[in-house]
């Protein structure tokens, strides 16, 4: 026999052989058979037992099969409910299954078999059933974590890319004040130095020992050192200029026209601090009137996470490196293609190029994320593409095609 233990099954009818055969036949298979002999009394004991599996007559006093089907049905669905009745018309066999009838069974039962076969039948659907609510259940509860999960992870790289950005600016903030320092430093020399030449010439000027040779001399030395400061100051003018505008772009997210080899000229002159000791060299081809309407902070972290990476990444063991931006426009499009003389990469490299965190340097001041903000930017913020060829030992070419 197979083991039923445990399994209850519900029998509803108002006739007491057919319940005692039912209820016999049924044990010998190991099921727990509770017996109600009409409808009321067997909803009640539906409430008190929890079957398994009911089997109800339609013909019954106090409360018809049908009220019974539809009560059963209402508060518990999933419980399989199999109609045995006697031969009636099509209606009610209609109606039954319409209620929630798992099957119909008609009585007298020939064949014991058939009822077996049809308790066994709808119990394993209703286990079913009940696995695959569970499974239902445990996905949507997977998918909720998944979510939540997955939602950190884009705060988490939001955060992670805003401190990028920062880190970056910082460093730009860095470099860009010592390299003002330079021009600024020559002209607080060059004053100094004209102050002290004043105080000379005003001493002979109150000693009355002022002669023509001491001023010509001295207008001399003005001409020299007004020119000295003046282009000093000139210099420092442009990079705050340059630096203001880059970094104002950076931390928004406006779109604007802007002069493209212009303002890749200003990116690269803030960036200047971190090539000019090296030997590298930064070419750029563009034509001087390419105008577009676009975000130029995102061309100017574009920019600089390509030369930074050439610089941290692509040109170890190289001396002398070269940088070079081709761009030119067709139609609406920008063809933006970078490249530099670099190591190189190899197709693994190249596969995870813009994988965030991925990156050679882990330990060594590399963050991993430079070449997966480029391609955010491009693809997301300026809706363009990007591709990457490269070959070990023969430098990388980035191209991207952007909407003018």
């Amino acid at each position: 026999m197979d083991d039923n233990t445990g399994i209850k099954i519900l029998t509803i009818d108002d006739e007491p052989y057919i319940r005692d055969s039912v209820k016999s036949f049924l044990e010998d298979y190991g099921f727990e058979v509770i017996e109600a002999g009409d409808g009321r009394q067997g909803l009640e004991a539906f409430q008190l037992q929890k079957p398994d599996l009911v089997l109800c007559d339609l013909r019954m006093p106090e409360m018809d099969g049908l009220e019974v089907l539809g009560a059963v049905t209402e508060r518990s669905p999933e419980t399989p409910i199999i109609v045995v009745s006697g031969a009636g018309n099509i209606g009610d066999t209609v109606q039954a299954l319409r209620l929630g009838a798992w099957d119909y069974i008609i009585k007298p039962i020939q064949d014991m078999n058939v009822l077996y076969h049809s308790v066994n039948k709808g119990l394993e659907r209703a286990r079913l059933i009940r696995e695959k609510n569970k499974y239902q259940k445990d996905l949507e509860d997977a998918n909720t974590r998944l979510q939540a999960s997955l939602d950190d992870l884009k705060r988490t790289r939001d955060q992670l890319v805003q401190s990028e950005k920062m880190a970056a600016l910082g460093g730009l903030v860095a470099g860009v004040a010592h390299e003002i320092n330079t021009p600024i430093g020559v002209g607080v020399t060059a004053a100094s130095f004209l102050q002290t030449k004043t105080e000379e010439l005003q001493k002979l000027y109150d000693a009355d020992e002022l002669k023509r040779s001491n001023l010509e001399i001295y207008l001399s030395t003005i001409d020299e050192v007004a020119r000295s400061i003046l282009i000093n100051m000139e210099r420092a003018a442009e990079l705050i200029s340059s630096f203001k505008q880059v970094a104002v772009d950076q931390s928004s997210e406006e779109k604007r026209f802007f002069n493209l080899k212009d303002y890749i000229g200003e990116v690269l002159l803030s960036l200047r601090p971190r090539y000019k000791k090296t030997g590298h060299g930064i070419e750029v081809n563009c034509s001087g009137d390419l105008e577009i309407f676009s975000y130029p902070g995102a061309y100017s972290q574009i920019v600089g996470n390509l030369v930074i990476n050439s610089l941290v990444h692509g040109f170890e063991g190289v001396d002398k490196g070269k940088m070079i931006f081709d761009i030119s426009r067709k139609d609406k499009t920008v063809m933006f293609v970078y490249r530099d003389t670099g190591v190189g990469m190899t197709e693994e490299q190249i596969s995870k190029v813009f994988d965030p965190f991925y990156t050679t340097k882990r330990g060594k001041g590399g963050t991993g994320l430079g070449m997966s903000i480029v391609f955010n930017l491009v693809t997301q913020t300026l809706e363009g593409t990007i591709q990457c060829k490269s070959t070990s030992g023969k430098g990388v070419e980035f191209t991207m095609k952007l909407p003018a």
